[in-house]
């Protein structure tokens, strides 16, 4: 299953967790097993089915249908549909078609926050007290926010990305379409609603699969309105409005058409639901894609899932759309390989490292083997023609005292700005970076306590859905954890997550397009542009997860596997080197949005 990468809730993970132990000596045994198989197949039912080449849309239809099945998703712009059938024998009838080529279950996809920042609803709070304001919405400008004060001002990450001055200088996205693919947009949020193309903006799950499976649950998916608070978000930092309220986003005059092809009701979607909202976004002209989601695929296993995906992406970069997407919050090296899939050979496909780095960061008390993502291959961020974005944080908070981290044998560096996140994907698939935020020391929060926290500026602000599961989950609501606040009924929140970077990195986008309309159309001058104006001013000193470390948590409990704390080097010296860390760099709208 696919998910949206949200802010990290460790709830949200998208692996199994079980307890049994692990000891130093079997390590490298378990390293030495198969990786676990990639994307989920979902459990409602649907199949996808690839036709041949000579195939038409009446073929495909008439296929279905004379098998005993029923089109759930309109795929065949990439040969393809989405389909399910109560018949035992559907899939029997459908493989004796000539026009068919293959038949599969479709696979998942999931939300991927990390271990979020969580959700507390709250009345106003005392924010402190904001600077020039002029033209940022008053909240931008603030230097403190419940008395935590970061580096910076509340909206650090415009400052890190370089769009402030682009708007500064009058480039504010005007005339740029930005599709966001997420759990759907809250439209009528007072900081999108200037910006939000209603018409075009739809649902792509089928709302009689979830009725069907999960009765009135599933009804809360069946508009295109935003019940998670995921893709508000999203949406918010890339074109939220100049208004003179709240917050407000890199690229305020940019349209906005929400896609909603995530679901609150299973924490993520279907491949052929994302695919969809892609086919769907292209046809609508939009000149960005963002995917704050992701998932992993296996080589053999998934093929015919993997190519699902290659094709669309091919058939949106024909139609001149860029595609930004996250490069995930499982800490592991993404490398950048040649191999073939299926019978296609690609290029530039992003591949989990098969040695120790493929190996998710794993919450104290899991295993390794429930961690193995080695030699997967990450969709939709490693698939050729989309834009991999890595997340960086404000900068490293010190601790109230020494004792606080008294227990990890590494340490980031107290005070260093724009580090690779804790949580953050990283190698040479990696295409750029983009302020993604992270909780107050770096690392994560089992690490620390009740000190580290997201808000105040070591997180990222943004709108978010004031019903939305985000801001109402009971699991969330402490300000340990907090992520969500209302002010005069509308719902804002700090989030961390390669989900942050994405957007920053498309809002940034789209301050290029408007300020060099000669980047339009051409997703592959776009990404040049981006890569040749980034921010290179920084050094990495995050490293790698650390499989010789069993130290406990902060809370004492035991870590069964290694990999449960980070390495942390003098920034500059990290074996996670620049490249590997930002990819060309930080995007940076002063001189990407320059002719």
């Amino acid at each position: 299953m696919i998910r949206p990468r949200r802010p990290l809730i460790a709830a949200a993970i998208c692996v199994a967790l079980t307890t049994s132990a692990m000891t130093t000596s079997n390590v490298m045994s378990v390293a030495a097993a198969k990786p676990a198989r990639g994307a989920p197949q979902n459990s409602m039912g649907v199949q996808v089915v690839r036709f041949t080449k000579s195939a038409t849309r009446a073929d495909m239809y008439a296929a279905v249908t004379a098998a005993g099945g029923e089109v759930l998703n309109d795929l065949s712009k990439t040969g393809r549909l989405a389909v399910r059938s109560d018949s035992k024998t559907f899939t029997a009838k459908l493989k004796t078609n000539s026009k068919v080529a293959a038949v599969w279950t479709d696979r998942m996809i999931k939300i991927a926050l990390t271990d979020v920042g969580d959700a507390a609803a709250a009345n106003t709070p005392a924010l402190g007290n904001p600077g020039s304001v002029d033209p940022f919405d008053p909240w931008h400008e603030l230097d403190s926010f419940l008395t935590e004060n970061a580096p910076g001002v509340l909206q650090w990450d415009d400052d890190a990305n370089g769009s402030r001055q682009a708007r500064v200088d009058g480039v504010d996205g005007t005339g740029i379409i930005v599709a966001v693919l997420d759990t759907g947009v809250q439209g009528s949020h007072k900081e999108l609603l200037p910006n939000y193309d209603n018409k075009n903006s739809t649902n792509t799950i089928p709302c009689n699969l979830l009725t069907k499976q999960f009765g009135p649950l599933g009804q809360k998916d069946c508009s295109s309105e935003d019940t998670e608070g995921h893709g508000t978000w999203v949406a918010s930092r890339i074109a939220g409005a100049v208004n003179g309220f709240a917050s407000n986003g890199i690229a305020p005059k940019a349209t906005i058409i929400g896609y909603k092809v995530l679901s609150t009701t299973l924490g993520g979607g279907l491949t052929s639901w994302i695919v969809d909202g892609m086919i769907r976004a292209c046809d609508a002209d939009a000149d960005i894609i963002n995917m704050s989601l992701g998932g992993y695929d296996a080589l053999g296993v998934d093929d015919e899932d993997y190519m699902m995906w290659v094709d669309a992406t091919n058939y949106c970069l024909s139609k001149g759309t860029a595609i930004m997407a996250s490069a995930g919050n499982e800490h592991v090296r993404m490398n950048r390989v040649d191999l073939t899939v299926g019978t296609r050979a690609l290029t530039g496909v992003g591949q989990v490292d098969a040695g120790l780095e493929g190996y998710n960061t794993i919450i104290p008390g899991d295993t390794l083997g429930n961690n193995d993502l080695r030699g997967l291959l990450e969709t939709p961020a490693g698939v050729p023609g989309v834009i991999m974005v890595s997340a960086t944080n404000n900068a490293n908070g010190a601790p109230s005292s020494s004792a606080v981290l008294a227990h990890l044998t590494s340490k980031p560096t107290v005070g260093a700005t724009d580090q690779l996140a804790y949580y953050s994907n990283y190698g040479s698939r990696i295409d750029i970076a983009a302020p993604g935020g992270a909780r107050k020391m770096g690392i994560p929060r089992y690490d620390v306590g009740p000190e580290d926290v997201l808000y105040g500026g070591w997180g990222e602000l943004g709108a978010l859905t004031a019903n939305g599961e985000i801001c109402q989950d009971p699991r969330t609501a402490s300000l340990l954890t907090f992520a969500c606040f209302k002010v005069t009924g509308a719902a804002f929140g700090w989030l961390q997550g390669t989900s942050m970077s994405a957007p920053n990195a498309s809002g940034v986008a789209a301050l290029a397009l408007a300020g060099d309309h000669g980047l339009q159309q051409n997703p592959t001058a776009l990404l040049a542009k981006l890569k040749s104006t980034a921010r290179t001013d920084m050094a990495n000193g995050t490293g790698p997860n650390k499989p010789s470390d069993f130290g406990p948590s902060a809370t004492g409990v035991p870590c069964l596997s290694g990999y449960c704390h980070l390495e942390y080097f003098t920034p500059g010296s990290s074996t996670i080197t620049f490249a590997d860390a930002y990819g060309a760099g930080i995007v940076n709208a002063a001189l990407a949005a320059t002719p």
